[in-house]
């Protein structure tokens, strides 16, 4: 069965409905094991439990690297692309909330009436993938009002080297490697993102997700980042409206500083809490965001895949996964809720 992101809450729901409401979150392969925990609780703060530190995970890469080789240790995420999976999802927040917020203050929440210059927001290829709009609170539909209703920011400002930087396609072709690494479940990844790559898949999607649907500037410019500053600035000059960037790269928030751009760093959590809440859709985009970057994951009578043979442009889309059930109980449960939901919104 495929479903969406945005449909996820149905498998909460089944998982609920069929009693396993501690639910597990592993890695097909036992030498990865359990990577978190949470129980479906309130809809609004449910307990998340990590299972494995961050060192500890970096310890079980290089196990895995020990016995199975490069390309499994490659296609697992380091402790950094896990803990932005968490940020995306909005399990976890950023490091630096408190310095991005004052910033966001200063430079945004324009008066357009009093004939304040708009303000957009650009964002380096290293966070595009993570759904910085909404996690950094910059979005200008659904980002935080002030007391007189205006937007944090008036759109974005998003540079064509930037995709191209994003703009990755190198597939899986090491699949038997992978299969005796981490299971059967691997086969269906051939010819499909590996590793890192299925990272650049997120964020090309996620850049055209904002072209398609937010007030998008065009910056054009080369790869890298001297060029892509330079085509900020280029832009911030003879265009109308003034320009902010966030980037997780230091070398480029200086060098926007040098060219005398706002541009704020992003900070990821350095480190995982033993434990934390989250609402039921933070914990349906979590399944998401682990799923995609991991390949596959199990839990309790299911196996998500996040790629799969097959999987093409349309499902990165519309943010697909394919889950596969292990439970006679719970597929006709997620026939009949993903029937009514569709039918809902039809």
């Amino acid at each position: 069965m495929i479903l969406s992101r945005r449909h996820l809450t149905v498998l909460l729901n089944a998982l609920y409905e069929t009693d396993k409401r501690r639910v597990t979150v592993e890695h097909p392969c036992s030498a990865v094991g359990e990577l978190l925990r949470f129980d479906l609780e309130g809809p609004f703060d449910s307990p998340v439990r990590f299972t494995q530190s961050l060192p500890e995970y970096d310890e079980t890469r290089e196990a895995v690297e020990r016995e199975y080789g490069p390309d499994a240790y490659n296609d697992l995420p380091d402790d950094s692309a896990y803990v932005r999976c968490l940020v995306a999802a909005g399990v976890l927040d950023i490091q630096n909330r408190d310095d991005v917020d004052r910033f966001v203050r200063r430079h945004g929440y324009r008066d357009l009436e009093a004939g304040h210059p708009p303000v957009v927001a650009g964002i380096d290829a290293n966070i595009v993938p993570w759904r910085m709009g909404e996690v950094l609170g910059i979005d200008h539909l659904t980002g935080p009002t002030d007391d007189a209703g205006r937007s944090p920011t008036n759109g974005y400002a998003l540079a064509t080297g930037v995709k191209e930087e994003l703009d990755w396609h190198y597939k899986q072709h090491q699949t038997a490697s992978l299969v005796a690494a981490f299971g059967e479940e691997f086969e269906r990844l051939d010819n499909q993102p590996a590793g890192d790559n299925r990272e650049g898949f997120l964020g090309l999607y996620e850049y055209r997700r904002l072209m398609a649907d937010r007030n998008v500037d065009r910056v054009a410019c080369e790869t890298g980042d001297e060029a892509i500053v330079a085509g900020y600035e280029r832009f911030d000059t003879e265009s109308r409206k003034d320009v902010v960037l966030f980037s997780n790269d230091f070398g480029f928030v200086d060098l926007a500083d040098d060219a005398g751009l706002p541009a704020q760093h992003v900070d990821f959590p350095r480190s995982l809490p033993r434990k934390t809440t989250a609402t039921w859709d933070e914990l349906a985009s979590l399944l998401y965001y682990v799923a995609v970057r991991f390949g596959v994951v199990r839990l309790p009578g299911v196996t998500i895949y996040g790629v799969w043979n097959g999987k093409d442009g349309g499902h990165w889309q519309r943010e697909e996964l394919v889950v596969e059930s292990r439970s006679p109980k719970i597929e006709p449960l997620l026939d009949r809720d993903r029937t009514i939901v569709e039918a809902f919104e039809g």
